[in-house]
């Protein structure tokens, strides 16, 4: 029978060479690949409402979307990012769950914290939001459907 090339568990414990097996993460590891909510599609669209949004109504914005990962108890992006209805220069803006902030970026302006990835497909028409994770990116759809793109750059 022909041995195989790659090393395998058996051929690492008979050379004394042990390898750590993969754990399983935790839950709020996990990605929410599920189709978000009408209250997650309506948040998205209220951010260019009006050119800016008032603090309570941010807070309820931000609400609305932690809740979404919390309930399936899942992890939740770092940011996210959508195309910018506001006009010229405007071209995407970006919500930041952890500190509550929206800023509208022009175009050509950098975006901070590794939400730059993001902007090509925040710009396209095909998606409503881009969610940003430390080691992928999530495009939610117009009907709420989503594309995770693993290892995005």
């Amino acid at each position: 029978m022909p041995r195989p090339l790659m090393n395998t568990d058996a051929d690492a414990a008979s050379s004394g060479q042990l390898r750590p097996r993969p754990t399983k993460s935790v839950a709020r590891d996990r990605l929410l690949t599920t189709r978000r909510s009408a209250t997650y599609l309506r948040a998205i669209r209220e951010l260019d409402a009006a050119g800016h949004v008032a603090a309570v109504d941010l807070a309820r914005i931000v609400d609305d979307f932690r809740r979404e990962f919390e309930d399936a108890n899942c992890s939740t992006p770092v940011g996210i990012v959508s195309r910018c209805y506001l006009g010229a220069p405007y071209e995407v803006h970006t919500l930041a769950l952890d500190g509550s902030i929206v800023e509208h970026y022009e175009t050509g302006k950098q975006l901070p914290g590794g939400l730059e990835r993001a902007r090509s497909y925040a710009m396209s028409v095909a998606f409503d939001a881009i969610e940003v994770y430390p080691d992928r990116l999530v495009c939610v759809r117009v009907d709420g459907s989503v594309v995770a793109l693993e290892g995005a750059e």
